[in-house]
Parts: C-alpha cells; sequence; structure tokens
C-alpha cells in the first residue's frame, strides 16, 4: 500500500449503521459502530430501541442500557431491530427484557416485583426481591421508582396494606396477626398506613367486608 492510500484509508469514515427509530417511522438514526459502542457503555436510555447489542458467548440481545456486566467487544454484534436480532439466533436478555416496549417493560417489572412481595410480604426486602429478580438492590430501586412512580418503601407498604385488606375480610384472624402477617413489624405503623390508605381502621374495614373507604 502507498502512501497516499494508506492516508486515504485513515480518512475513511467509521462504518455506519442505519437503525429504525420506534415506530417504524420515516425517521432514521444513522449510528456509527464506534458511536454505538460508546452508548454501550455509558447505558444510554435514550438510545434504547433505537438498535440492540447482541453478545456472541451468551447467545443473549440486550437494549444499550442493560444493567448486566459488559461483554468483550470481539463478543459484541450489533442488530437494528430485535427481529434481527433473533433471526441470527440470539434471545432476549431476561434483565433488561428488550423484546417489550418501554411501557410494557416497566409493567412486566412491576408485576414480578408485586408477585415477590405478595408472595412473602413479612419478608419481602430491597435485598431479597432483587436477588430474586436477579438484580441489584439500586438498580431495583431505581427502577421501581422510574417505573411506578414512588419510593421502594412506599410499592412495598402499599402491597402489604392490600395483603392486610385482604386477610381482614377473609379470615378472623387478630388484627395483630394480621397486621404481622402483612409485614408490619408496629401495630402503630400498621393503623396509621392501613387508615392512610384505606381512609378507615382496620376494625371497620373488616366489619363492612371490605366495601366501606374513604
Amino acid at each position: 500500500m502507498n502512501a497516499d492510500s494508506d492516508a486515504a484509508a485513515r480518512k475513511r469514515p467509521a462504518r455506519r449503521q442505519t437503525v429504525k427509530a420506534p415506530g417504524n417511522r420515516c425517521l432514521r438514526v444513522i449510528l456509527s459502530e464506534p458511536e454505538m459502542r460508546r452508548a454501550v457503555l455509558r447505558r444510554d436510555r435514550a438510545l434504547d430501541g433505537r438498535f440492540f447489542i447482541a453478545i456472541t458467548t451468551t447467545r443473549i440481545y440486550c437494549k444499550p442500557s442493560c444493567p448486566s456486566r459488559r461483554a468483550r467487544p470481539e463478543h459484541v454484534r450489533f442488530y437494528a431491530t430485535r427481529d434481527e436480532a433473533e433471526r441470527a439466533g440470539f434471545r432476549a436478555c431476561k434483565r433488561c427484557t428488550p423484546q417489550l416496549a418501554s411501557g410494557e417493560a416497566e409493567d412486566a417489572l412491576l408485576a414480578r416485583v408485586h408477585a415477590a412481595v405478595d408472595a412473602a410480604p413479612d419478608r419481602a426486602s430491597l435485598a431479597s426481591v432483587s436477588a430474586q429478580l436477579g438484580t441489584k438492590p439500586e438498580t431495583l430501586r431505581r427502577r421501581v421508582r422510574r417505573a411506578a412512580g414512588v419510593p421502594w418503601t412506599v410499592l412495598v407498604r402499599r402491597r402489604r396494606v392490600l395483603h392486610a385488606a385482604t386477610l381482614l375480610v377473609t379470615t378472623d384472624a387478630p388484627v395483630v396477626d394480621v397486621a404481622r402477617a402483612a409485614g408490619f413489624r408496629s401495630l402503630s405503623t400498621f393503623y396509621a398506613a392501613f387508615r392512610r390508605a384505606k381512609g378507615v381502621p382496620p376494625a371497620a374495614y373488616r366489619k363492612s367486608g371490605g366495601s366501606l373507604h374513604a
């Protein structure tokens, strides 16, 4: 290769990929491979759905913002759509659920969190639920806040109140036992949380068969 051709090669721009914008709109976002790699390294949520990364060693594909540990560059492939990644033999990551639209992913996360808390409201903690869902506690805390619009503690308290309300109208257990079964360590905390959520005390709620609320 002579000096002129070598200089031309150095000036040649990085290969760029045409990536479809969400919703099959006419808009096209042109990204070079280095740009996509940088987006993946900074876990750029703004580009979720604009392109997908696939890992050849695990055969999974992810969103750019996936919280999973980053793979070595030589093991990463880029795809413009989920269908392309799946046709290439990759399956969706269970952590970032790239096969779901943003709203669907949030709904799926909340459904899993609700199920985990409801299954053991007296033992549900950020650490235990995040371990069950295969994510880090702080990651789950942020995702819950973004999806539900309330802090983790508020979401759990609401689920515990719902569990307690069910026990009140379906069992004859004393209120103190209902409070403990729902995960409340203090009876006064339970009364305050229940009245805040339902507008009436637990006893009045039970007497009404669950129909009485403010």
